[in-house]
């Protein structure tokens, strides 16, 4: 059966809303949505806060912080929300800093992901990735 326009972004704001609910009730989900420029953020001005890290965390999974954006074998990550109550470490030179997150792929997947990034001595992001994460919606078939 294919779905029609209507009823993929109707799963899609369902999914998104499922993500936001589930977080707000404390269940590891997802935060804010992001909006980030292309331009790296020293380690001098990253945020000291979990929401400023979640929100540093989703726009790096986007590819928005001099990384190239997250895949999943048919979609590249192009939006993702990350729970600042998840977030685990503190940026420092080689020290991986996670939060579970919502990530919306080009193709139409919704994923609940770890996201873990390594930052440099700079405070620039230097490696990202995902652990295998839970498939929330699947991919839009065409």
């Amino acid at each position: 059966m294919k779905l029609g326009s209507r009823e993929v972004q109707m799963k899609k704001i369902l999914a998104i809303a499922a993500l936001g609910a589930a977080g707000f009730s404390g269940v590891a989900a997802c935060g804010s949505a992001v909006q980030a420029s292309s331009q790296p953020r020293p380690l001098s001005a990253a945020p000291t806060d979990s929401a400023g890290l979640a929100r540093d965390i989703a726009k790096i999974a986007m590819g928005n912080d001099g990384l190239d954006a997250l895949n999943n074998g048919e979609g590249r990550a192009a939006m993702a929300y990350c729970d600042p109550s998840t977030v685990s470490g503190r940026p420092g030179a080689g020290a991986p800093v996670s939060a579970s997150c919502g990530v919306n792929y080009s193709d139409g997947a919704v994923w609940q992901q770890t996201v873990t990034v390594t930052f440099d001595s700079h405070g620039r992001p230097v490696a990202d990735g995902t652990n295998l994460g839970t498939e929330l919606l699947p991919p839009i078939s065409g």
